[in-house]
């Protein structure tokens, strides 16, 4: 009897670690469910608090930022909504420059922000409105006398020269607008936002050439650093300023949160100034860099070609591009990996809308060497034959 009674406390105890364990086990996998749950709406409840067309606007933390953000917005919404001469200012002079308007900026506005605080209000401007094509971020001011003997400063936005004919430039700000509104059209409501995204990314680049001459030098026309290089059938050619615009302007119109961003280059990054521009878009596990000027390179041959070598990537996989955070205030850190191109092949193509890439080994090597390097390598033509023809035409 004492045999079986302790048997049947052994059975029981047995039982009971059996179940401690299947009840932990339970509560663990819960755990993880809520806590999988939790991030989920964590990321839901942070996308929604993201107002990427005024994204630069809402990372100011100093209200005199915004104030003087504000006016510029209001001016400038009125200028670009009508057909108002640019005033020409200095004539005759090598500072001559033409005024789109000016704003006056109280002085105890001024006090807090300065050159330095207006120059950055305007980079975070034309940042948050890619299509204000005509706005330079140059910009002059001066003290100017109120009544009463205050004091307030006199700020005067500079409209570059190709738009400052108010009558041409509602008719290229008309072109815009229906090229967006087109584009952004065109995609099914009910897509995906990494499918509007990766559509609009190859349009833009099938429908433009990129402008790699005038990149890093900012000594091209004013066209190819906006949206009207991209967007005006007359030219359809920009530089990565112009790319990242353009690619702002649609996600915008699609809903898909978008921002632009400016920058240096690896290679060019003791430059003086901003030399690139790419994008960034927040997708439902976190931000992304798109880069659509470098998913179109130049090519020997002319050939217009797509890659993805920088659709969807983090930032630490665009280690050669640095944004330039003392330009615009809070630029992300980019992380999202659920969306990267590789990600998304398998359902892209599902879906009969995947084009491959088409950039192709011999692209490559042409591209790295030159039609003379290559002709000669395929012996397809002599190198004392090559210079004979370079020497007749004087090269």
């Amino acid at each position: 009897l004492a045999s079986s009674a302790a048997s049947d406390v052994y059975k029981r105890q047995l039982l009971f670690i059996i179940a401690a364990i299947f009840t932990f086990s339970s509560m663990t996998v819960l755990a993880a469910e809520d806590t999988a749950d939790k991030d989920a709406k964590d990321k839901k409840s942070a996308a929604a608090t993201i107002d990427t067309s005024l994204y630069y606007y809402n990372n100011f933390d100093n209200d005199a930022y915004r104030d003087a953000y504000n006016q510029l917005k209001e001016a400038a919404d009125a200028f670009h909504n009508s057909n108002q001469n640019a005033e020409y200012e200095n004539a005759n002079t090598e500072n001559s420059y033409y005024k789109a308007f000016s704003i006056n900026v109280t002085s105890k506005t001024w006090e807090v922000i300065g050159p330095t605080g207006m120059q950055a209000v305007i980079n975070a401007f034309l940042a948050d409105n890619p299509t204000y094509f005509w706005m330079s971020p140059s910009f002059n001011y001066s003290t100017k006398s109120l009544d009463g003997g205050a004091v307030c400063y006199n700020v005067e936005i500079v409209c570059y020269n190709d738009y400052a004919n108010g009558s041409s430039r509602q008719v290229i700000k008309n072109n815009i607008d229906i090229s967006v509104s087109n584009l952004a059209g065109n995609l099914e409501k009910d897509l995906p936002d990494y499918q509007k995204e990766y559509l609009i990314h190859n349009a833009i680049i099938e429908d433009t050439y990129f402008q790699v001459s005038n990149e890093n030098s900012h000594s091209g026309l004013s066209w190819s650093y906006t949206v009207d290089g991209i967007f005006n059938a007359k030219h359809k050619t920009a530089t990565s300023f112009g790319y990242a615009k353009a690619f702002k302007a649609v996600m915008d119109a699609t809903g898909v949160k978008c921002i632009y961003v400016e920058g240096n280059t690896k290679e060019n990054d003791d430059s003086t100034y901003n030399s690139h521009a790419w994008n960034m878009v927040y997708l439902d596990d976190g931000w992304y860099i798109v880069d659509l000027a470098y998913d179109h390179p130049e090519t020997t041959s002319g050939k217009n070609v797509l890659i993805y070598d920088y659709f969807n990537i983090t930032s630490d996989e665009a280690s050669d591009l640095n944004p330039a955070s003392d330009w615009l205030p809070g630029i992300p850190t980019c992380t999202g990996t659920a969306h990267s191109i590789d990600s998304i092949q398998s359902t892209l193509e599902a879906e009969n809308i995947w084009q491959e890439d088409n950039y192709n080994f011999f692209d490559k090597i042409l591209d790295k060497y030159g039609v003379s390097v290559v002709l000669i390598s395929l012996g397809a033509v002599s190198y004392t034959h090559l210079r004979a023809h370079e020497t007749s035409l004087h090269l």
